[in-house]
């Protein structure tokens, strides 16, 4: 423990002033090379453990090329299943159409969402994640909205949707789209994000999300469907 502080970035004293002794110097510096020498084994680079967002999202477009880390885009994602099959959470469950293709999560999203759906579209897919999370749903929404630049006239709408009886928060969100530093742990696609469409769900101790999002055509082109599969959900507490 005492070798490793030197390591971590604790340097000596820059007042600290030579020993006046040079026989005095050439002990103490044998001493201390015997010391420092297994300092070299110590690690002090741990990566630290990202803390768990309230609110899965997506990656913004970028003309730079992609890091080693980037998640694979949405061509490159194993299909586990494609719908109609029935889906179930935690607290609730859903009736997935017919096209809506269920995805494999990369390992860095794994924890953070629950699923992944590619959606196809006239105008190219758009993606659904589903997740759970015990922020509080409108701490989760303000931090939804602060994600979008939106332009003049542009800003976020908001309502409500009746979800199997609960009453659940509408937002339907464009603009510029900034997920903030955690979203190489969340991205779900390369693509541009312009639109996104998200349905809160109150279910007690830890509320379910559902995130729709893609290009602002691809999106409307999915709208309706997308209302109708959340309000089709049927909480199971």
């Amino acid at each position: 423990m005492t070798n490793c502080l030197f390591d971590r970035g604790h340097s000596p004293d820059p007042d600290v002033r030579p020993f006046g002794s040079s026989k005095r110097h050439v002990a103490i510096t044998g001493c201390l090379t015997g010391i420092l020498v297994p300092l070299r084994g110590c690690d002090s680079s741990q990566p630290s453990r990202p803390a768990d967002p309230p609110i899965q999202s997506v990656a913004p477009h970028s003309s730079a090329a992609p890091s080693a880390n980037a998640p694979a885009s949405s061509a490159d994602q194993k299909a586990l299943r494609t719908g109609p099959f029935e889906k179930s959470f935690d607290g609730i469950r859903f009736s997935v159409p017919a096209g809506w293709k269920e995805v494999e999560l990369s390992a860095a999203q794994q924890g953070f969402i629950d699923a992944r759906f590619q959606i196809p579209t006239p105008h190219g897919d758009v993606t659904l994640t589903c997740s759970s999370n015990a922020g509080g749903i409108d701490t989760n929404i303000r931090r939804w909205v602060g994600q979008f630049h939106s332009p003049a006239g542009k800003g976020p709408v908001t309502g409500e949707l009746d979800v199997g009886g609960k009453k659940a928060t509408w937002v339907d969100l464009r603009g510029e789209f900034d997920a903030g530093p955690m979203a190489p742990a969340n991205t779900a696609s390369t693509a541009p994000i312009e639109r996104m469409l998200g349905v809160a769900i109150p279910l007690g101790a830890r509320d379910f999300y559902l995130k729709l999002t893609g290009s602002d055509v691809a999106v409307s082109d999915v709208r309706e469907a997308f209302r109708e599969f959340a309000r089709d959900g049927r909480p199971t507490n």
